[in-house]
């Protein structure tokens, strides 16, 4: 999957997810607060009748005064009576409620209800009823909900990305495809004329003729050098890796003079700082397609009559130009298949994609360290 897929996936997911869970939470705290305003309604239903309990057995108390005073007590909740200015005449209550004036209110895990008393029995006026606020049990059901939500969102984000990815998953099948009919038309003419140079280089020619030549020589080896990368992206996940020990300095020297007609064409300096017999353990056409695609972005995107530092220790790759440089954004995004930051420059945008692959296959840490106008250094190390 390429990355711009994923990033496209993310996008999707994530706009309609976080779409989604606004409005479980929306939903869910609807339900909630429409619950919770039931239980309240329940509740106070409940508490009046508590209270009209606690009058009658007032009127009890107040008419047998005479021979028994005693304040009724209930298992169900507990009470205090109050005279007409609030003052406390007596409690069961475990301690006096902070607020009278409300007729129905919470604290301390307990729901209060006040009732007014007439006639008033005992010199009370006002009664208040205690009980234990009952839970709220509707978790089960949120979770049941929210289980049902998420289920039915996942299955709606498959068939979602599916569709959004459709349009982007043709267009980069048909240049998939493009690239495998380049590359089967490419390979003919392309030994054609680098043969038929060879064959030219060897006969005598005046020197504008040689001139002429030699810029067919540097067009249709940044050809075949782009037929080198198409190949190896068609066939990378096709053919097995051929690992060896690999003469590193050898290698890198020949790259170097392969590229070097490229290099005089735009009047470049190839300083090299080789360091003999570095070897290490890879499969040689990846070797040479890294290095290639290194040495090529580095004599296509530096400035003409420059000088390009390539640099080889027993442990590290590095390749330095003068060119336009890049920004942290472009560093951030250019192993990505097809980018492309300078359009007057040709390609298909996949040197540094073929980079990653094999540098990633065999542990190589790349660094690439660039500024605008300031040249671009990659340095790989092992």
């Amino acid at each position: 999957m390429y990355k711009s897929e994923k990033q496209t996936i993310f996008y999707v997911l994530g706009l309609y997810l976080s779409s989604t869970l606004l409005l479980i939470f929306t939903l869910f705290g609807s339900y909630y607060f429409y619950k919770l305003d039931e239980r309240t309604h329940s509740e106070k239903k409940i508490l009046k009748e508590l209270s009209l309990e606690l009058e009658e057995r007032l009127l009890e108390v107040h008419e047998n005064s005479d021979t028994k005073y005693e304040y009724p007590r209930f298992e169900q909740f507990k009470s205090a009576i109050y005279d007409i200015d609030k003052n406390l005449i007596f409690s069961t209550l475990q301690k006096p409620p902070k607020n009278l004036e409300q007729e129905l209110f919470f604290e301390d895990g307990n729901i209060y209800y006040i009732a007014s008393l007439k006639p008033y029995y005992l010199g009370a006026a006002y009664a208040v009823i205690e009980k234990k606020q009952e839970p709220l049990n509707i978790m089960g059901d949120l979770v049941m909900a929210a289980l049902l939500v998420v289920l039915i969102a996942l299955v709606t984000s498959f068939f979602l990305v599916k569709l959004v990815l459709r349009p982007l998953r043709n267009t980069l099948h048909l240049l998939d495809n493009f690239i495998k009919e380049t590359t089967h038309e490419l390979n003919t003419p392309i030994t054609t004329i680098l043969t038929n140079i060879e064959t030219l280089e060897g006969a005598e020619c005046n020197e504008k003729s040689m001139k002429k030549l030699q810029r067919i020589k540097t067009a249709s080896m940044t050809i075949s050098n782009l037929y080198q990368d198409l190949v190896y992206l068609l066939l990378n996940h096709q053919v097995a890796s051929q690992n060896q020990t690999l003469n590193l300095s050898e290698i890198v020297s020949q790259r170097v003079h392969y590229f070097s007609d490229m290099a005089n064409a735009k009047k470049l300096t190839l300083d090299t700082t080789l360091q003999d017999d570095v070897h290490f353990f890879a499969d040689r056409q990846k070797m040479e397609r890294l290095i290639d695609n290194i040495l090529s972005n580095a004599i296509k995107y530096t400035n003409r009559a420059t000088t390009i530092t390539i640099t080889l220790t027993p442990s590290s790759l590095s390749v330095q130009d003068e060119g336009g440089g890049m920004s942290q954004e472009e560093i951030s995004r250019i192993f990505e298949r097809y980018s492309r930051f300078d359009k007057t420059q040709g390609g298909f945008g996949i040197g540094y994609s073929i980079i990653k692959s094999i540098v990633d296959e065999y542990g190589i840490r790349i660094v690439i360290d660039s500024e605008p106008n300031k040249g671009t250094k990659v340095t790989l190390t092992w």
